[in-house]
């Protein structure tokens, strides 16, 4: 989770990263409700009043991880909000950023993840696509059919990504998904 505020003290971050790189080790390996709080710490390398110090429990620890990598995406499109239409370098950006998460964006994205991480994160890209776009309220269920669309299939790619270890620099992916939104893929398959 990078992108992180300085307000934490370095141990702190520290700590959180490691119980981080645990949960997200052990969510490769088994569902979240399977995942005691001593299997997590044991992992991790430290005790279990430590873990306490940060997080309630496990479920809490995840929406806190997940809060902040929504948090860095959001940082990310509103940085970008400027260039209308959006460009290929919000699309390397934010490719960038997940190849930056990968290990816990492929644990989040798998079916080991949390579906209410996916669901806020296409309630946020949603939201600035329409603030981008200017779509109006009259206009928003067209624009729905198409933003979901196009948001489950550059999920779809960027899992497959994911799983091929993010070999494909994000500046490919991101002409590719410049392609796929402009429509040029269509064109270029058909020729």
């Amino acid at each position: 989770m990078e992108n992180k505020p300085r307000s934490e003290d370095r141990r702190v971050r520290r700590t959180k990263k490691l119980l981080a790189q645990a949960l997200t080790s052990l969510m490769g390996q088994k569902q979240l409700k399977d995942i005691t709080v001593k299997e997590l710490t044991e992992k991790a390398d430290m005790n279990r009043g430590t873990f306490y110090l940060y997080y309630r429990d496990i479920f809490q620890m995840l929406e806190s991880i997940e809060d902040e990598l929504l948090s860095s995406l959001n940082l990310i499109l509103d940085e970008k909000l400027g260039e209308t239409p959006p460009n290929e370098r919000m699309l390397i950006e934010l490719f960038e950023f997940i190849r930056m998460n990968q290990q816990i964006m492929d644990v989040l994205l798998s079916s080991r993840g949390d579906i209410c991480f996916l669901h806020k994160l296409n309630r946020l890209i949603r939201e600035k696509c329409i603030s981008i776009w200017g779509i109006t309220s009259e206009r928003e269920g067209e624009f729905d059919y198409n933003y979901y669309f196009v948001a489950f299939g550059c999920m779809g790619l960027v899992k497959a990504w994911i799983n091929k270890g993010c070999v494909d620099s994000s500046e490919r992916l991101a002409k590719r998904v410049n392609g796929i939104l402009e429509g040029q893929l269509i064109k270029r398959t058909a020729t």
